[in-house]
């Protein structure tokens, strides 16, 4: 299985202010709306994953539960099978912290190695304008 969400384009996906969201094709003799060949798909019932499978991502071929975490405390929410994601606000310094927490406990974090690469291109910043 897949752990990917699939991308319906819009029918107006020319205009940048409309972003990403859906909206139906209502248009008497638009294409997209008879789905007509050759025209991208347009979401249907059964698209969706399971209803076990909803908000789980695949991490090392296992099928589990993430975990928001934006500090040291919220550490203590995950649970054996689940794994932990650091939220994007969090900074540098804090990610570090929370990576080198979070080896003392065993929990397994699926975006550290992002967080970690962003440290070291900051301190290599550092350095050579030093």
């Amino acid at each position: 299985m897949i752990d990917m969400k699939r991308k319906f384009k819009r029918q107006c996906f020319w205009l940048k202010k409309l972003g990403d969201k859906w909206k139906r094709p209502k248009g008497r003799q638009s294409k997209l709306r008879h789905e007509k060949k050759g025209r991208w798909a347009v979401p249907k019932v059964g698209y969706g994953r399971a209803s076990k499978e909803r908000g789980t991502v695949i991490f090392k071929s296992q099928q589990v539960m993430p975990v928001l975490i934006r500090n040291m405390k919220e550490l203590g929410n995950v649970g054996k099978s689940e794994v932990a994601v650091i939220a994007s606000s969090v900074g540098a310094r804090k990610s570090l912290m929370i990576i080198a927490e979070a080896e003392k406990r065993g929990i397994k974090i699926i975006n550290r190695k992002a967080k970690a690469a962003k440290k070291v291109a900051e301190t290599k910043n550092e350095a050579e304008k030093k």
